[in-house]
This record gives structure tokens, sequence and C-alpha cells, in this order.
């Protein structure tokens, strides 16, 4: 949208609205639409675009085959089962699925009520990852209060962060955490040391005493002390997702610096306003035009703001939709150094990754997880999810994993969803009458034939992933439909998007329609190259300038994993060295240290850790040159 016009569509609006509405976007949502002011704030209802599908018509789900529902543990290891790796044909790279996952944290998030256990994931009789017999359970989503009282008052759900594309995931979505998160000085957010996310300790540091009054922040595990504290309580689900958080924050302060050389007089609340401002027109426009056209969602060209349009997440995006990432995950997470090389960091299992925030502390920063994250391809749309998710998410010492893929099914049936075709009849589409014609393999059509008997039986989410893509796309017909539908209503009913705010100036609009995911990258990190778009996967040594990446040096896998008093480390090493094992705890500290010598190829080194407490650590295993990391449980 050309500017002047964007600025007499503001002043058009400004002209409705009263002289009190504030300069900046509030930090949670609220008086964005000048008629309805709560629309898309802090606790707004997530919306029932699609009508819902309860048994009672209020809130009942129809979990199991009384309602013609396969149970979800058989539905995930009929059709989802990955042995190995499935590269995405368009060749997008973690970036994609990485940058997808922060950009959902900033707008849903929809809290378990702790009360109301749902136990319909029954573990079958030949289960090779679960105990058959078993019970895998989740929790009701909270109901918003006043609803679910009659059928023409069916339960609706409460989004608690804000539902527009403004960072707050970045700076929180209440104004408690969003003080915390600031510094006080110059416009700037705190931050520890080597510039990273601060941790809940009372100087930001991780080697200072916890701070009790620090944010809540998730921790699925339930064996953290210390963790990262970030704008959203999700940030510490893995490290990639990590880089990302601290990669926006010191895009703030960067800003800040600058604002602040121009701009002597200016005090710290202008300063976090203004760089804050600019902050969320990047993440805007690479967004929407960046990162949706790489998944193939080309939204119509901006025409101003609509203040009839309403600024709510949909329960069909929640729940099922946007849960796209969880099929595009990579087992592995890649680490590069400077020079494209796998040997400074290696890899990292993704779940010996899940909520270790100190996996990012001890292997370098964040930066050689983006030069990974640029070089390694992500995994296909499509009914196949990794182990990592689909049988070891969030495995403790304490309690066997999840399964992701279970989980979602569940959720699409708990959140009141009806079939595939009435979601998919709901936005106008047709409906599918075989499997046959739903997707183009073959295979896949045969396994939802007999998992689910009939396509009026298919949960949204499977069929979502199951359907044949669209030309030049990585997903199918519907899911692109509520994307598209999504994104449109957040970037046309946000008064403050960056095309209509009227506080952004012509040199400032020109400035952030001209910054790619890449310029954020470089000017926050000491990246050396990086491919120009991020989100296409491109090998190291293809870049301009690039040189030829080096083998892996060290990898590592520890059995067993809970270890009760000995663990055997297999470890592969490119050729016969010395190297240090290092045990941290929770805290940080080291706790015991062992010399090992390696022969080229797979070392066995029993350990004995019986003098060791119950809990998690880190096992470091690190050369002059190169080290990698698994995590333990101890029992």
């Amino acid at each position: 949208m050309h500017r002047l016009t964007s600025y007499k569509t503001a002043i058009l609006v400004l002209l409705s609205i009263p002289m009190w509405a504030q300069t900046y976007r509030s930090i949670d949502g609220s008086g964005n639409n000048p008629v309805s002011p709560s629309l898309g704030s802090t606790n707004d209802k997530i919306i029932n675009y699609v009508p819902l599908d309860y048994a009672d018509k209020i809130y009942q789900p129809k979990l199991d085959e009384t309602f013609n529902r396969p149970n979800p543990r058989e539905v995930s290891n009929a059709l989802f089962d990955q042995p190995g790796l499935i590269f995405d044909k368009t060749g997008l790279s973690d970036f994609a699925w990485v940058f997808g996952q922060f950009i959902d944290h900033d707008l849903s998030l929809v809290e378990d009520d702790p009360s109301k256990p749902l136990r319909n994931i029954v573990i079958p009789g030949n289960d090779r990852h679960f105990e058959p017999g078993s019970v895998m359970t989740i929790f009701r989503s909270k109901v918003a209060p006043g609803t679910g009282t009659s059928e023409l008052n069916p339960v609706r759900f409460e989004n608690k962060i804000t539902a527009f594309l403004d960072g707050s995931m970045i700076y929180g979505a209440d104004d408690e955490r969003s003080a915390w998160l600031r510094s006080g000085i110059d416009g700037k957010l705190k931050t520890s040391e080597g510039d990273l996310l601060p941790w809940n300790t009372e100087d930001g540091n991780f080697n200072s005493p916890v701070d009790y009054s620090a944010p809540f922040m998730g921790d699925d595990t339930r064996s953290l002390v210390k963790f990262f504290v970030a704008g959203d309580v999700r940030a510490n689900e893995n490290p990639l997702l990590i880089a990302m958080h601290t990669l926006f924050l010191r895009e703030h302060n960067r800003l800040c610096e600058v604002l602040k050389k121009n701009n002597p007089g200016w005090d710290d609340e202008k300063l976090y306003q203004e760089a804050r401002k600019l902050n969320i027109a990047f993440l805007q426009n690479i967004v929407f035009n960046e990162w949706l056209p790489a998944l193939g969602i080309y939204l119509p060209k901006y025409s101003g703001y609509v203040q009839e349009i309403t600024p709510q997440i949909m329960n069909v995006f929640s729940a099922a939709a946007f849960r796209i990432g969880h099929t595009l995950i990579n087992s592995n997470l890649l680490r590069l150094d400077r020079q494209g090389r796998d040997m400074t960091t290696g890899s990292m299992r993704l779940k010996d990754a899940f909520f270790n925030p100190q996996a990012v502390l001890l292997t370098g920063g964040i930066e050689p997880f983006f030069q990974g994250m640029g070089t390694q391809t992500q995994q296909e749309l499509d009914c196949r999810v990794i182990d990592d998710v689909r049988n070891f998410l969030f495995a403790t010492n304490t309690k066997q994993g999840l399964d992701l893929v279970a989980i979602n099914i569940t959720r699409g049936r708990e959140r009141g969803l009806p079939s595939f075709n009435g979601v998919a009849n709901a936005f106008g589409l047709p409906s599918y009458k075989t499997f046959s014609a739903l997707t183009d393999v073959p295979e896949e059509a045969a396994a939802l034939q007999a998992v689910y008997g009939s396509v009026e039986n298919l949960d949204p989410w499977v069929g979502m992933l199951a359907e044949k893509h669209m030309p030049n796309a990585i997903m199918g017909r519907l899911m692109m439909t509520i994307l598209e539908k999504q994104f449109q209503d957040l970037r046309d009913g946000d008064r403050y998007y960056f095309e209509n705010d009227p506080a952004i100036s012509e040199s400032e609009y020109q400035t952030i329609v001209n910054t790619r995911m890449r310029d954020i990258l470089m000017r926050n990190t000491d990246i050396d190259l990086m491919q120009n778009d991020v989100f296409k996967a491109m090998p190291f040594n293809n870049i301009p300038f690039g040189p030829k990446p080096l083998p892996i040096e060290l990898r590592a896998e520890l059995y067993p994993n809970p270890v009760a008093a000995e663990g055997s480390l297999n470890i592969y090493s490119e050729q016969e060295q010395n190297i240090k094992a290092l045990v941290y705890d929770v805290n940080g500290r080291i706790v015991y240290q062992h010399n090992l010598h390696l022969y080229k190829g797979i070392s066995k080194k029993t350990i004995d850790f019986s003098h060791l407490p119950g809990g998690m650590y880190n096992i470091v295993l690190s050369n002059e040159k190169a080290y990698t990391i698994v995590r333990m449980f101890k029992n």
C-alpha cells in the first residue's frame, strides 16, 4: 500500500476516535479497535468461526469410538511413524518452522485447566514405546468465565496473550511481565552475560541467586531451577526458539542505541516505545512479505485498516491449522561455527533439547544454531512426525514422554472442532468423498481408511496434513484457506499495522520494507555469511565465499537414559583423541568430570553416576576444537 493512501486512511480513523487514544500500541492490546477496545487484547476470547461440535452442544467433547473417533495413539501409530528423515520438497530451511513457532507464541495461548483431566488416550496393547494399557493424560482447556451455560452460550476459551502480531513474545502481554523485562536504562530490555535473554535471577545472570518474583515461565519437564525469562512463557521450549527470542531482544536494544544517539534528549520510556514500534514493524514486514510467501501464502494487497474486522484468533487456527510446525521439525538441531564447520559444536538431538536452556549457555550461544538453521532443510509437511515429539516429548527421569500427535488430535476434539469436512464446509470448501481424493499418496489413503472408516470421521488436523498440496506451496487447500483468513484479519484489523501507523515516518517506512530476516541476523550476531533468503536452505559452501564444511568431530548417545547408576556413552569421533567429560547440574555447577580416550569411530565409555542425586544434568564432551552435549536424567 502506498504511504500517502495509508496516511489518508489513518487520518480518517483518527477523526473517528477519542483524542485520548494512545500513540503507541498498549502492552495488553487494548484500545486497538476504537469501537470495541478489548478486541484482540489479553484475555479476549478465542472466536468460534467454525461451528462447535460438542456431544451436548455445549461442552462435552466427542472423544472416542462412541462418536466414531478412533483412539488418538492408534491413529498416531498407524499414520505418523517416521523411521527416517523426509525433507521438504520446496527446500525450506529450519528457519521456516522455528520462526513459525516464534510467531505462534505471539498470537495465542490457551491455558490448561489442571482440575479437568482427559484420559481418553489409552496406550494400545502392541505399543512399542509406551506401557500398554497405561493412559496419557492431558487437561481440558480453561473455559472463559460466563460461557458454557447453554446451547445458546457454548464454551469459549480465553487467549491469555494478545491476538495481534505485536511482539508480545518479546515484550510481554501484561504490565507486570513487561516491567520486569525492562532494564530501566535507555529504553533497553534486560540481558545476561553473552548478550542472551535474562535468567530468572536477581541481576539476570546465570550464577546469581534466583529472583522468586521473576515472571512465571513454562517447564513441562518440571526440572528447571534456572531458566530464561521472556515475553512468552514458552520461550525455553527448545534452543532454536530461545535463539529467536534472543535475536529480537538484541534488535530492540540495538534500536535503542541508534535512537539515543540521534535523539539524546529522549528518556527511557520514549526510547523503549520507539524501539518497540520499529521492532514490531520489522517483525510484521518479515511475516507478511517474506515468511508467508515462503510457505506459499500470498495475501491480497493491503488496502488499509478495517474497523469492522474482528482481530481475534480462530479456534480452528489455534487448535488445528497453526499446529503446522509439528510435522516440520528435524530431530537434529544442527550447529555450525562461523566457517560452516560442524566440528565446533556438533549437532544436538531435539529430545535432549526440550526445556534445556543451559544448552545455549554451554555450547557457544545462539549463533551456531542460526548457522545450522540456515543450512538444514526442514521436514516435509505430511502425516509423518519424528520420534522426538511423537514418542519422547518432554520425557524425564520420572515420567515417560508424550505423543504430540495424539495430543493434537485430542486437542481438536476437546476444543469442539467438527470433522475435516465440517471445517472445510465452514470455509466454503467442498467435502471430500474418499480418502484417495484427499491425498495423492495411495498408502496413506489406505491407512486413513483403515483407521477412520469414512472421511466424515476424519480429525481436522490429520486431514490438513494429509491433503494434497496446493501448487508452489507446502500445504493443502484447507490449511492454506484458514491461514490466509487468519493472517489477513490480523493485518487488516490492526490499527497499528506498520503500513497504517501514522507514528511511522516515511523514512522509517522505507527502512522497514527493506529489512529482511537476514538483516536482523547479520546486525545482531557475529555471523559472517548467511544466504539472502534465510527461509530457503542453502549448504554453507554454496553461499558466496563460504568455505567447505568439515565433518562432525563428536557425536554421542547415552544408554540407558534415565540412568540409575552406570551409564554407557557411545561416542563417535572422526579421529583418535583425548576428551573431557564435564557433568553440569541444573545450577550450572560442574559436579563430575572425567578424562576419556577415544578411538576413531565409535567408543563405548561406561561411567558410574551412582553418587549423583536424582535430577537433570548436561554432559558436555569437549576437546580443544569441538564439543557436544547430551542431556542425562538421573533416577
